[in-house]
């Protein structure tokens, strides 16, 4: 191997190892690194005059544009209004108040940002654990459950999915279509997983009817602005499953519509710079540039080569592949993952894999997520809330105790419907 090639492949080890066990500034420094590979030419094509074709700035724009909607959104409060109305309806049937308030979990993560749905739902989680007395933990853990099972159902439901549409050009109603029904099974699997784990008495009961002393009319903080930005948000939604009809790309739909909201509430760009999650944007060019480079280097072919021999058992390439996936990505993490494995399935099927492996990886790396902190930013922004409530130290080993069950559970589905999919699907 070539010294430019060696010495780019030593800075893409020493990023990975950062994203997995640094514990701040992973943006800059992931992006910088990326930006040695380019500025030093260690791989071809890193030019100025390239980097679009390097980095996906259609899942960016995506990213940025859906990013500044739900933060308009986020401050009308309707989170807070739907939550205490589930709670509501609910009543003193806990268990169908819980599922209640999951489904907003799973909904809300669909079609927003997983971090958002966590940091808008987590509050009234430990509100409803303290008015009752219970333990938060397995409340909390079921939310970040659900919140990465909700995600997974749409194209912009999380990270991954986005990052997985730009490198295998399936669309919007591709991910509704072949990710919604284990979303489902996955769900409530999870939810009744969580029974097991909270026992009601009649006095837990009777002080859940304190919770529906509260007015959620009170929640909305601005009438106007939720209407307005809540029909933006559902005519962008609604572009995204016809964008291949009327040929419009997902990130000019998503950026236009939070220009529109931006104008409504007369902001400028400056304004809501603070809204914008610049460091995921940069984390992500900087993911895009290190997994080109591997392809450069030739470790991605490389490991597309370990699986060809599988390409003659449609059974065995899933087992390995789905086992490969759900074991490597709760440590990798989803994004960064992602940006390695999926180039590797993209080889796999112009190679005469089904096409279907496209959905062998995104069901087992979803739903891998949920196995450790490490799997999503929003498993890790949940254990330190639910820290920060408890009064001590929610350890690592202490959150696969409680997730290793759903993730078992969950993947043993997702391996089902992925056979199903295999032999059944086309």
């Amino acid at each position: 191997m070539e010294l430019e090639k060696v010495i780019a492949l030593v800075i893409v080890g020493v990023a990975y190892y950062y994203i997995i066990f640094g514990k701040k500034y992973k943006a800059p420094i992931v992006f910088g690194l990326a930006l040695i590979v380019a500025a030093l030419k260690l791989v071809e094509g890193l030019e100025p005059d390239n980097i679009s074709r390097v980095v996906d700035f259609n899942t960016l724009g995506l990213l940025a544009g859906m990013t500044v909607i739900v933060e308009f959104l986020k401050k009308t409060g309707l989170f807070q209004f739907l939550s205490i109305r589930i709670v509501k309806i609910g009543g003193k049937r806990f268990f169908w108040t819980i599922t209640g308030l999951m489904a907003l979990v799973a909904i809300s993560s669909a079609f927003l940002d997983n971090l958002v749905t966590i940091i808008l739902i987590a509050p009234m989680i430990f509100l409803i654990s303290d008015t009752l007395g219970l333990d938060p933990i397995p409340f909390l853990i079921l939310t970040i459950i659900i919140d990465n099972i909700g995600g997974m159902s749409t194209l912009i439901g999380s990270p991954l999915n986005l990052v997985l549409g730009s490198v295998s050009g399936l669309g919007f109603n591709d991910f509704i279509k072949n990710m919604g029904i284990v979303a489902i099974l996955s769900f409530v699997a999870s939810v009744i997983l969580f029974k097991k784990y909270t026992k009601i008495n009649d006095e837990v009961l009777g002080r859940l009817e304190k919770l529906s002393d509260v007015d959620e009319r009170k929640a909305i903080v601005n009438p106007k602005s939720l209407r307005f930005t809540i029909s933006i948000f559902f005519v962008v939604i609604i572009l995204f499953a016809l964008h291949n009809v009327i040929d419009i790309d997902l990130s000019f739909i998503a950026l236009l519509g939070a220009i529109l909201v931006m104008l409504y509430h007369k902001k400028e760009f400056n304004d809501i710079s603070k809204e914008v999650d610049w460091d995921t944007l940069f984390f992500y060019a900087g993911l895009y540039i290190l997994s080109y480079a591997l392809e450069e280097i030739g470790i991605t072919n490389w490991l597309a080569g370990i699986f060809m021999p599988l390409n003659g058992s449609k059974f065995l390439a899933t087992l390995v592949i789905f086992g490969f996936v759900s074991v490597s990505i709760p440590w990798l993490s989803a994004v960064p993952g992602t940006l390695i494995i999926a180039p590797v399935i993209r080889i796999l099927v112009n190679s005469g894999f089904s096409t279907q492996f496209w959905w062998v990886y995104g069901i087992s790396a979803n739903l891998a997520t949920n196995l450790t902190p490490l799997g999503a930013v929003q498993n890790i922004v949940g254990v330190n809330l639910l820290s920060k409530q408890i009064g001590r130290n929610f350890g690592f080993g202490e959150y696969i105790k409680w997730t290793f069950k759903p993730y078992l559970v969950t993947s043993i589905i997702g391996f089902g419907y992925a056979l199903v999919k295999m032999y059944f699907g086309g």
